[in-house]
């Protein structure tokens, strides 16, 4: 099932004052260039071009580019004016409100004064959630705050690594598709001459995008990870698809001596396992632990399914997408059905 739920505009969230350091930390917002021309329209009906100019501290040449598509709209700019022509015009709040959902619906590509315009989804559909699945299991947001020069105020790195290169031509669609956007796939060799491959991506409006409208948490996320509320409170096939996400990317298939399926997922901290628990249990899926696993330096706790009913359950409702990770369910249906 393709299930979708509309998110609230989020407009004023990725262009957060508090993330704003200097202009070009700004989103900008692109395709709206003929509500701009709206708006200037009927201030121009009650002052002068100069008037505005002067009020708004935005010359006639910027409205011009904005109305033609020449350049993007600041967020923030962009909400004063509104609230500027709110006032001027002698709008009602229910008409602000109205113009503000207008530009959000006509938004379609952001981007920042230098780098490249990105499209975002205004739907949670079942591709959004497993990528957000997966980037919770395997990825990395970087704290804005933590650059790497002096040079960078916000620092917009997402990072999402595995070992296995198909695990990238699969996310790559995925990318594509939700924003119009086809990520480089990295190869680098570990310290123990182990080849691995990784997405490494610089976009603040995507980055805005999933630490605060999707709730990904930045920086170190070791004691951070759970199920985001945008996914607990969405229809269980979303629930289904962050969950597939999040075990194509940290879970694990195999044959226990050898011969007995076993279905498992491990982690530092049990917060994420307890609420997998509790979403597969209205699938009917029992799972055993958490356990913690202590083996040296390993501290972390895991969850497992090793009865056969529970296994095919888990099988049927989450359905991989990783190349490696449907290989390995291939051979375990080969030993449930013989």
């Amino acid at each position: 099932m393709n299930s979708k739920a509309e998110l609230p505009n989020y407009l004023l969230l990725l262009d957060d004052k508090k993330y704003i350091k200097k202009g070009s930390d700004s989103i900008r917002v692109y395709t709206i260039g003929k509500i701009i021309k709206r708006i200037y329209t009927e201030l121009k009906a009650f002052k002068s071009i100069a008037k505005i100019e002067k009020e708004t501290k935005t010359c006639h040449q910027t409205y011009s580019n904005w109305i033609l598509e020449k350049t993007g709209t600041s967020i923030q700019e962009l909400h004063q004016i509104c609230k500027y022509w709110k006032i001027t015009c002698k709008k009602t709040d229910r008409q602000f409100h109205g113009l503000w959902e207008d530009i959000y619906s006509n938004s379609d590509y952001f981007g920042c004064t230098n780098g490249k315009c990105i499209k975002l989804p205004k739907k949670l559909d079942n591709n959004l959630a497993y990528l957000l699945g997966v980037i919770m299991g395997d990825g990395h947001i970087a704290n804005p705050d933590k650059s790497y020069d002096k040079l960078t105020t916000y620092n917009s790195e997402i990072r999402i690594t595995d070992g296995n290169k198909e695990t990238f031509i699969k996310l790559s669609k995925i990318f594509e598709k939700l924003f119009d956007y086809k990520p480089a796939i990295y190869s680098e060799l570990s310290k123990t001459n182990k080849r691995f491959y990784r997405f490494v991506i610089k976009s603040k409006p995507l980055h805005r995008f999933l630490m605060k409208v999707c709730q990904i948490p930045a920086g170190a996320k070791y004691n951070k990870i759970d199920v985001p509320n945008i996914i607990n409170k969405s229809h269980i096939d979303i629930k289904k698809s962050f969950i597939t996400g999040f075990f194509d990317a940290d879970g694990c298939i195999r044959l226990a001596q050898g011969k007995y399926p076993e279905i498992s997922v491990s982690q530092l901290d049990p917060k994420i396992l307890k609420s997998i628990i509790k979403i597969c249990k209205r699938l009917g899926i029992r799972w055993n632990g958490p356990y913690k696993a202590d083996y040296g330096r390993n501290h972390s706790s895991y969850i497992k399914i090793t009865n056969k009913e529970n296994v095919e359950k888990f099988l049927n409702h989450f359905q991989s997408f990783n190349p490696i990770k449907i290989k390995q369910s291939e051979i375990l249906w080969k030993i449930l059905k013989s």
